[in-house]
């Protein structure tokens, strides 16, 4: 801690304090810098005065100043800053006191001829001596008249006392100049005081400023965890809803085209889009999003987003245009293609009649995408509020049911691309937001493989033999909603499915009658010990790193880093159940 900042902790009282201090330590450092000097000037004396007045005289003052620069050194050299401030000025105002008192004395002890040559030459050694003082001294006005009026009282002794051989221009001018030194010795006093009065509040501004940073952080941290926490808590029940509602339509097929169900599915997937925001969220506060640049082909990109919200946009009667050069770019597809994603779905929910376009083009090197709708459109006002979470529009809060988070996203993910957004509106007259990338053109003549976009459609039964092979899968979930749900899903599909007790200390004999284990399916958060306990448990008992995933809301780095180390694979909840099941199939298949 500096000693600014333990005088703020102290309290505002004791800046008085500080300011002594530090006028203290300037002083301090200069005297013992000028200690070499103030040994030497007495010696530079001796060609001038040794031979020249009576031996007595020069040294009587000679042992003086020898004695007083000796009492200086050693009460300079001792002074602890860590103790007394007054003490230590007392101390430091004796010692400078009394070298300039011998100094002082030489006026009634070297001057011993009474010519002018002889005044001259004194008054200019004691000039010399003040200015000297002066530029350490002069911060303090209480010590620096403790160096001065030793210097100068003897002077005024010796004109009154010789009155008669003075040169009296060159001793008014003397004390013309000891009257100045006083004045400035006051005015820099004052300025420095205020200049370390003036940096005492700065500092204190900047440790509140620090505070409220600290908080800030904390408060978001605080945010974070609490979304990543109950985001995990929502998402286990959602789990299971989505997982029940797709084996429904897959046990009762009359229940596909149920106008109830069909509510149900599509309520559900509006909570599901909300966790999912929440989740993005927090995955990009976490910072647990990291960037990949490869190349990719513009048109995939188009061909994807035509895919996805093409139908959507259709039900609602609207018209939905891609529009994009046959190139390759470097850049992250996969964030690139979330921004784009946001964009035109805000695009369809906002728009009633007319189109929406997607427009890539290159601008000089770089690639730049316009989504343009001809929908409600945005007040100038709101416009500078769209991209904040949870802001939503009161003339348009009726249309979507969404939590706001969406272009807050959009925000995030653009800055973390290193891209800058823009966007144009005016109310009833739609909006268009101009995406500026750093994504280049890319020199690659091939595309590179692309891994296949998951569907969404209702769980189909899987043949054991043709895909799984009775394929033993381990699922450890403490929710037995959603444990169960797992079980007639994996069932369904033809694997053997063994559920473990969350339980840690009975896991072994859960195990014993199980012979193998192909694939371990984990939630995250089971109570005392967590799904990456279970698993690691399990790999013990058969010794061999079995496949695993796991399925969480958990987006911390820390977490996420452990996840990579031990060759777990994550999924985000909610999820859908064929997106599960696709993904156990896809790796087993693969070992």
């Amino acid at each position: 801690m500096t000693n600014i900042d333990q005088v703020i902790t102290n309290g505002a009282q004791s800046q008085s304090d500080y300011v002594a201090f530090e006028k203290l330590q300037y002083m301090l450092e200069f005297a013992k810098s000028s200690t070499i000097a103030t040994i030497l000037a007495p010696i530079l004396c001796i060609p001038i005065y040794m031979n020249s007045i009576q031996s007595w005289r020069f040294n009587s003052w000679f042992i003086l100043m020898t004695v007083v620069v000796a009492l200086r050194i050693y009460l300079i050299r001792n002074i602890d800053l860590k103790k007394g401030v007054q003490l230590n000025f007392f101390w430091l105002n004796v010692g400078i006191g009394l070298t300039t008192l011998a100094w002082g004395l030489g006026w009634l002890l070297l001057v011993e001829d009474l010519t002018p040559i002889s005044y001259l030459t004194y008054e200019i050694i004691s000039l010399t001596v003040l200015f000297v003082g002066m530029v350490g001294y002069c911060v303090n006005l209480r010590s620096f008249l403790s160096f001065v009026l030793p210097l100068k009282v003897p002077e005024l002794i010796f004109l009154i006392l010789y009155s008669q051989y003075v040169v009296w221009p060159v001793a008014l001018g003397s004390f013309v100049t000891f009257y100045l030194a006083i004045k400035m010795a006051l005015l820099f006093s004052r300025s420095w005081e205020k200049s370390i009065a003036l940096r005492f509040k700065n500092e204190s501004l900047f440790n509140e400023l620090r505070l409220e940073r600290d908080v800030s952080i904390a408060a978001n941290v605080a945010k974070s965890d609490f979304i990543a926490t109950a985001s995990h808590d929502l998402r286990q029940p959602m789990q299971a809803i989505n997982i029940y509602l797709e084996l429904m339509g897959l046990t009762q097929k009359e229940n596909q085209n149920n106008p109830i169900v069909h509510k149900l599915k599509v309520s559900v997937e509006q909570l599901n889009r909300m966790f999912n925001a929440l989740l993005d969220i927090s995955k990009i506060d976490a910072q647990s999003v990291a960037v990949h640049d490869q190349p990719f082909c513009v048109q995939s990109l188009l061909s994807e987003i035509e895919e996805v919200f093409g139908h959507v946009a259709a039900e609602k009667n609207l018209s939905l245009s891609c529009i994009g050069p046959n190139a390759f770019v470097c850049g992250d597809k996969s964030l690139l293609q979330r921004i784009l994603n946001n964009l035109v779905s805000n695009a369809i929910q906002y728009t009633k009649t007319g189109y929406i376009e997607v427009k890539i083009s290159t601008v000089g090197e770089y690639l730049q995408i316009q989504v343009r709708d001809t929908g409600c459109g945005i007040s100038q006002a709101d416009c500078e509020l769209i991209f904040k979470e949870f802001f939503r529009a009161e003339q348009t809060r009726a249309l979507h049911d969404g939590l706001g988070l969406g272009l807050a996203i959009v925000k995030r993910l653009t800055q973390l691309i290193d891209a800058t957004l823009s966007v144009k509106s005016r109310l009833g007259s739609g909006t268009t937001f101009l995406l500026q990338t750093k994504y280049t053109l890319s020199q690659e003549l091939e595309h590179q493989a692309m891994m296949p976009a998951y569907a969404t459609t209702s769980v189909e039964p899987v043949s054991s033999a043709a895909s799984t092979g009775s394929k033993h899968i381990a699922i450890i979930e403490d929710d037995e909603a959603l444990l169960d749900a797992y079980q007639k899903l994996f069932s369904a599909a033809g694997f053997v499915v063994h559920t473990i007790p969350i339980v840690h200390a009975e896991l072994s004999n859960s195990l014993l009658t199980v012979d193998r284990l192909d694939f371990v399916l984990s939630d995250f958060r089971l109570g005392a010990k967590n799904g990456v306990d279970f698993i690691q448990s399990i790999r013990e008992e058969y010794n061999a790193e079995i496949p695993a995933l796991l399925l969480t809301a958990d987006t911390s780095p820390q977490h996420i880093q452990m996840f990579s180390d031990l060759n777990i694979r994550v999924l985000y909840k909610p999820i859908k159940s064929k997106e599960i099941l696709d993904y156990v199939n896809e790796y087993l298949a693969t070992t």
